[in-house]
């Protein structure tokens, strides 16, 4: 089975990506449909400080727009393949509305509900297992609590709690699925200690820390999946092993880059992984 894992977007999908899409008889997305890079740029020159209120509110509101519209077309653009797509959300993608920040007062309608409203052949998949074609494959989508967010140092005392205690919750969660015979580990954040250090080529406060989750390592190492696919970091695209489970991190659709693995149907048979670059 030729298995097309894809995502990291950000308002742009390049045609040599749209052929691998037809081409292939399943199709992962990894999240983080839409994108704006003047309103990231904002959000790291003002890390920590409530960008929202420093910027103004009209280029608040211009630059949600621009990314919430940005990641509809790319939806719109997977789904016109007339096949069934599986899309996880990343922590770029609106989710939440509770978010002054995320929406900027502005009454947008949020992706999940979107999509099972607009896209018949995109199937959102937050968290949970799918047996897929007869793999056995576990989602976790969405934000998850970063490693370096744990570090005294990084964040306010106050928010540093706070992320303590998502995080034991999240860990539980997937913790949770330990008993039921993974084959895939589908996820938007990278593993704790796998393809997880930031090295971004401009201003951002992540830089030289890991930022993947502790929860899918302890996961990974305690229940050996076969596979371990996820993206989240644009730097990275390449493959290790861990133990039994082959870690793979796609690489950013935006640059032209995806992973294309082709799974056995025998389940003693070799993965095998291509990246296109």
């Amino acid at each position: 089975m030729k298995i097309l894992v894809i995502g990291d977007f950000h308002g742009i999908f390049p045609l040599k990506l749209k052929k691998e899409v037809r081409n292939a008889d399943l199709v992962l997305c990894t999240g983080d449909f839409g994108g704006s890079d003047k309103l990231l740029n904002v959000i790291f020159k003002y890390f920590e400080k409530g960008w929202w209120n420093i910027v103004g509110e009209k280029k608040v509101k211009q630059y949600i727009l621009e990314d919430y519209n940005s990641g509809i077309k790319i939806m719109e653009e997977l789904n016109s393949f007339e096949k069934t797509i599986y899309v996880i959300p990343g922590n770029w993608d609106f989710l939440n509305k509770s978010k002054e920040e995320r929406t900027a007062k502005l009454n947008l309608e949020m992706y999940p509900p979107l999509v099972r409203r607009r896209f018949k052949n995109l199937k959102w998949w937050n968290r949970g297992l799918k047996v897929v074609n007869g793999i056995r494959i576990l989602a976790f989508g969405g934000m998850v609590t970063a490693g370096a967010y744990l570090d005294k140092g990084v964040l306010s005392d106050k928010k540093r709690r706070r992320n303590i205690q998502s995080n034991k919750e999240e860990v539980k969660q997937i913790m949770a699925h330990g008993k039921d015979k993974i084959d895939i580990l589908f996820s938007h954040y990278p593993l704790y200690g796998f393809f997880d250090i930031v090295r971004f080529k401009g201003k951002n406060p992540m830089n030289g820390k890991h930022i993947g989750f502790k929860g899918f390592t302890q996961f990974v190492k305690k229940y050996s999946p076969k596979l371990a696919i996820s993206g989240h970091l644009h730097e990275y695209q390449g493959h290790k092993r861990f133990g039994k489970t082959l870690i793979v991190e796609t690489g950013a659709a935006k640059e032209g880059k995806a992973v294309i693995i082709d799974y056995p149907d025998n389940k003693k048979g070799k993965i095998k992984v291509k990246f296109i670059k």
